[in-house]
């Protein structure tokens, strides 16, 4: 998935936006959700004075947006997959909640004299569109896993819980006289679930991305409009009254038209998925810094109106504590799970640095750093040079990809016979070099004839067929010469066993 991600991005260099508006289809929809809002509004001004039509555009008119939405988010959902269509089915299911919740404040506000109950069958469609599109913002960000997204989860029930408290304590509270009524709990709920929704987007979503595509960006915009649409109708159905039609309406419409642009940015752009951020910024202070703030001035209000710290108080502050302590004990654990794979990630680079892609010993490069360590610190040193006999002929017979098995199998051997403390390397093409430290002449002389003989025991097998192997080593040992000198030494070994009729130990001075 990673790399159709990768590929999509090198296909399309240009900004999603700039994308977007070059696609007809898109460009299309920005046009009519433009035109809509435009024809929207002049008609809100319009009719403000005649309560018929007034109810007719706060009523009917405004359910087309969101009808086109949940019709623009299925089709998005049909023709994505994976994460993306998880991501957009939900939203769908979501949106359809949302256009039944209108439909039946519709029916109520349009059609009965006294509008619709407090609460209503309609806060049902209101509360499972809100829930459903916290959930589909978890789903859409699935690059996020573990601890990561346990953290962000945790941080938006702080976040929650904070102003959820706090607002209960200050703002509805005094408000309410005796028993909570539920049309009171279910005004709360509307900016509290609007509250987890950007709390979601900014902390799991945006804090734990490099890149997020321009349609989440654009569902993000929608909710954010929608959450302020929720608290000032919260105010108004407080404080003042609400009546279809009016402003308000018109901010509603807005977040649903780009509801709908984002579902047909969705089908039409294709962009790869949000990329995780290595080292998420995870918005740290934001939670912290709320649920303190939260603490202290629901403490600071208790004892400026009742004296005494009530018992509400009191649970949302044990609460709080608790939760913080969780929530640093999770960062804590996702940095030390992302210190053992950076450390896990750097040790396998310094492995592939110093080691053969084909044969999987030590390379050249590491051979000559071991070289100079020896070299530096004197003592007896042997080098053996093992050459693979006749090895152009096993290519141009059996060919390359035999070959390679040849070499794979011939360093497998090779190793097999050497000790823990001797360093194995491909040197290049079909030779190996053996360096031994603190090794005499003769033990070398025997280490070599060990090798040459478990090369030659038993034939190769190959789909190509069965390939015998022989190899001629040259052995050197130290003397007090330094050891690029040894190299050279080993080297006329070697070439002296070849000119002796191949398959064969010689054995330098």
């Amino acid at each position: 998935m990673r790399e159709v991600g990768a590929a999509m991005a090198a296909a399309h260099p240009r900004p999603a936006l700039r994308r977007a508006l070059a696609d007809r289809a898109c460009r299309a929809a920005l046009l009519v959700s433009v035109g809509w809002l435009a024809g929207y509004a002049a008609l809100t001004a319009a009719v403000q004075n005649s309560p018929g039509l007034k109810l007719f555009v706060g009523d009917i008119l405004y359910l087309m947006p969101i009808a086109a939405g949940v019709v623009a988010a299925g089709m998005a959902a049909r023709r994505l997959t994976g994460r993306d269509r998880r991501l957009w089915l939900m939203l769908a299911v979501a949106y359809a909640a949302q256009l039944a919740g209108e439909s039946v404040w519709a029916g109520y506000d349009y059609l009965t004299p006294d509008g619709p109950p407090q609460p209503s069958i309609a806060d049902a469609g209101y509360l499972t569109a809100s829930t459903l599109t916290v959930l589909a913002v978890l789903t859409g960000f699935g690059g996020v896993a573990g601890l990561r997204r346990l953290r962000g989860v945790l941080d938006t029930g702080l976040i929650l819980v904070a102003l959820g408290g706090l607002g209960w304590q200050i703002l509805l509270r005094p408000q309410v006289s005796g028993e909570t009524t539920p049309a009171a709990l279910v005004n709360m709920a509307y900016p509290i679930l609007d509250v987890a929704v950007l709390s979601c987007l900014s902390i799991v979503g945006l804090g734990g991305h490099r890149s997020v595509p321009l349609a989440v960006r654009l569902v993000g915009v929608a909710a954010g409009l929608n959450a302020v649409s929720d608290m000032v109708y919260t105010y108004l159905d407080l404080y003042s009254q609400y009546e279809s039609g009016g402003w308000l309406d018109f901010l509603y419409q807005t977040g649903a038209v780009v509801a709908f642009f984002a579902a047909v940015v969705a089908m039409r752009l294709r962009e790869p998925p949000a990329e995780r951020r290595q080292f998420d910024r995870g918005l740290t202070v934001l939670p912290l810094l709320t649920a303190t703030t939260a603490t202290l001035t629901m403490i600071i209000f208790d004892k400026v109106t009742a004296g005494p710290v009530g018992n509400l108080t009191l649970v949302l502050v044990g609460v709080l504590f608790l939760t913080v302590l969780l929530r640093q004990h999770l960062f804590v654990a996702d940095r030390a799970a992302l210190a053992a794979q950076l450390g896990e990630a750097l040790g396998e680079q310094r492995r592939l640095a110093v080691t053969d892609g084909l044969t999987g010993l030590y390379n050249r490069r590491y051979l000559t750093e071991r070289m100079a360590e020896q070299d530096a610190e004197g003592g007896a040193v042997s080098l053996l040079v093992v050459d693979l006999d006749h090895f152009k002929r096993v290519n141009d017979t059996f060919g390359h990809v035999a070959g390679d098995t040849v070499l794979r199998e011939a360093a497998a051997r090779i190793a097999s016979v050497c000790r823990a403390t001797d360093v194995v390397a491909r040197y290049g093409g079909e030779e190996f070099v053996v360096l031994l430290p603190d090794t005499g002449e003769e033990e070398a002389r025997r280490l070599a004839e060990r090798i040459r003989t478990t090369l030659r025991q038993a034939p190769v097998a190959d789909s190509a067929g069965s390939i015998p192997i022989t190899a001629s080593v040259g052995v050197a040992t130290r003397a007090g010469a330094g050891i690029h000198r040894l190299m050279e030494s080993a080297d006329r070994a070697l070439y002296r066993a070849k000119e002796e009729g191949r398959d064969r130990v010689a054995v330098a001075g």
